[in-house]
């Protein structure tokens, strides 16, 4: 069963997604909702896995995680993509994976101190899982825009 949002519950999201620590009081200030409406939403909107969590963002670098990838994986036909995809999140360095279409079966987002590191996650861990057929490297540079 789908939720069925409003314009209080999107405004509370938007909210969120910019500032996740936003109290439910702040949140009355700017959306015209008590703050005990405002918390029966939000544990409403949890409670559904609208939202599905709190994060804070942090700077790679303060991590040492210098070196950021976005692999894409083609699989060998034989091996449901689920099963690789399932491997490869399991796997050290593997930050977000997802099942995708297109010219490749899965992506993967990998953090690594250096380039030693990332040869060492590739060589020794992505392209010895069962299954993966070949991969394809692109380097983040620069970001752009990230929520």
């Amino acid at each position: 069963m789908t939720l069925e949002l409003d314009d209080f519950d999107h405004q509370i999201l938007k909210a969120l997604q910019a500032e996740a620590r936003l109290s439910n009081l702040d949140l009355a200030a700017r959306i015209p909702l008590s703050h005990s409406a405002i918390s029966r939403r939000i544990k409403r909107l949890e409670d559904a896995k609208v939202i599905r969590g709190y994060h804070a963002r942090i700077e790679p670098q303060a991590i040492g995680e210098a070196v950021r990838v976005l692999a894409s994986v083609q699989r060998e036909p034989q091996v449901p993509a689920a099963y690789v995809a399932e491997s490869l999140a399991r796997l050290p360095g593997i930050k977000n994976c997802w099942i995708v279409s297109g010219d490749c079966d899965v992506m993967v987002e990998i953090t690594a101190r250096d380039m030693s590191h990332f040869s060492e996650i590739m060589l020794d861990g992505i392209q010895k899982v069962p299954g993966v057929a070949a991969t394809r490297s692109m380097f983040i540079l620069t970001t752009v825009k990230e929520r």
